[in-house]
């Protein structure tokens, strides 16, 4: 794995595009492509979803073929028929818990016939045809709550598997719920029940049983109708423009880039004073770059409530660090403790950056949120959406203190649910209970 983390050190990887049509083999010629970090834009008329819709069956899922691959030649075949369909479906199996890096273990394909393959990816073969289905041919990658998967893909090869398809982002704008599991999934649209039994299996371990790898087959044979199922759906509704935003995301690059200075983000941190959040960043960047480089989960290194202290005590001796519950003697006055006081005098030197701080508004009001998070349920059961796609618990709270800065009041975003918000901030209607059901009532101007 350490080639891969070469390959995640480097900049300029091939930028890849969000899908909004259907490069299907008839349709392909209407593809056009405008070139940008996170964009790809196929013709409306190609119809993604119709297409998915019309794209040849195949047996249900329990019946699919399963097979494993651990011949090159075999992979390629593979790769080489899926490269013509209109859409693959993929999930992954990986080992995480006591490496920096992930350790790709399995990578399960079904194209749209729902006929499953294990590609091992520890036995001896080259892994450059599956790379180039996933990063060049115009197939849509179907996924399951993809982010863990597509950076796996990243570490190993620089590229962002595209087009994406995310069904647990297009569930969302299907009346799905939020964060939909993908065993729930199965179960609401193919009527079938995924096995748990296999959850915690150690998948570095050969050989795979039988039972493993029916459960590993089951991630993807399953996909390719819950594709066509939701795919529909965003035809129906016209919704298709409801997930540019997180399929941009996901298909940025940047999302899966672990900078050393961005490692904070990725820590669990007590709110903190300005000087003492600094160090804390400060020391989650040492110890991102200490974990990556002896390929240890970051908690080896120092655990996060370590991490604290030491940023609110900022130490400045092995002495005073060794003091601090987590840190030994052997770490404070070892390699460990020596980076983590160079961290913590780097820390309390930085000048504190600007604080470019949101408008204040004289009005903020916990009353206020709350209102918006009940006009927000009511928003989302209307349009039958999860409320997370339309605005976040933080969002709420900032439009309460009469911020306006923030997807909600752009876009599609802003027609269905911005505007009902700005309107109730503003006071131009209020809120109340008619039948059991909220209601919006427009309050006359006194003016």
């Amino acid at each position: 794995m350490q080639a891969g983390a070469d390959r995640l050190a480097r900049e300029g990887a091939a930028l890849p595009c969000a899908i909004r049509g259907s490069p299907g083999p008839d349709d392909r010629e209407h593809v056009s492509r405008q070139v940008g970090p996170h964009h790809c834009r196929l013709a409306r008329g190609t119809g993604y979803g119709a297409h998915a819709l019309r794209a040849r069956g195949g047996p249900p899922p329990a019946a699919a073929r399963e097979s494993l691959i651990t011949e090159t030649a075999d992979l390629k075949r593979l790769c080489d028929r899926l490269a013509d369909e209109p859409f693959v479906c993929i999930d992954t199996e990986f080992l995480s818990g006591q490496t920096f890096w992930p350790k790709l273990c399995l990578v399960q394909i079904a194209g749209p016939d729902g006929q499953g393959h294990a590609v091992d990816t520890l036995a001896e073969l080259d892994l450059d045809p599956l790379y180039r289905l996933l990063n060049e041919a115009p197939a849509i990658k179907v996924f399951h709550a993809c982010r863990q998967d597509v950076g796996i893909f990243f570490l190993a090869s620089g590229l962002v598997p595209s087009p994406l398809f995310d069904t647990q982002v297009a569930a969302m704008a299907c009346g799905y719920g939020e964060a939909v599991s993908y065993a729930n999934l199965v179960h609401a649209v193919a009527d079938a029940t995924i096995s748990k039994a296999d959850r915690y299996t150690d998948w570095s371990r050969r050989p795979l049983s039988p039972a493993q790898l029916a459960y590993a087959l089951a991630d993807v044979t399953h996909l390719p109708a819950i594709y066509r199922k939701l795919a529909g759906q965003l035809d129906a509704t016209d919704r298709w423009e409801w997930l540019d935003e997180e399929m941009e995301t996901l298909t940025d690059p940047d999302s899966y880039r672990l900078q050393p200075e961005e490692a904070w983000r990725r820590t669990k941190l007590p709110p903190l004073p300005p000087r003492q959040q600094l160090i804390a960043q400060f020391l989650a960047a040492a110890r991102e770059e200490m974990a990556r480089k002896a390929d240890r989960p970051r908690r080896w290194i120092l655990s996060d409530e370590a991490l604290v202290q030491i940023a609110r005590t900022a130490p400045t001796s092995a002495g005073e660090l060794a003091e601090i519950r987590g840190v030994s003697d052997t770490i404070a006055r070892g390699r460990t403790g020596s980076r983590m006081l160079a961290a913590v005098r780097e820390g309390v030197a930085a000048p504190l950056p600007k604080v470019e701080g949101r408008p204040k508004s004289r009005h903020k009001s916990p009353a206020a949120a709350a209102l918006l998070r009940a006009l927000l349920r009511q928003v989302a059961a209307e349009h039958g959406i999860a409320s997370k796609l339309l605005a976040s618990t933080e969002e709420l709270d900032r439009m309460a203190a009469g911020d306006r800065d923030m997807p909600a009041f752009r876009g599609w975003r802003n027609q269905v649910f911005g505007k009902r918000a700005a309107a109730l901030c503003d006071g131009r209607i209020a809120l109340g209970v008619d039948g059991g059901k909220l209601r919006e009532i427009p309050v006359d101007d006194p003016g």
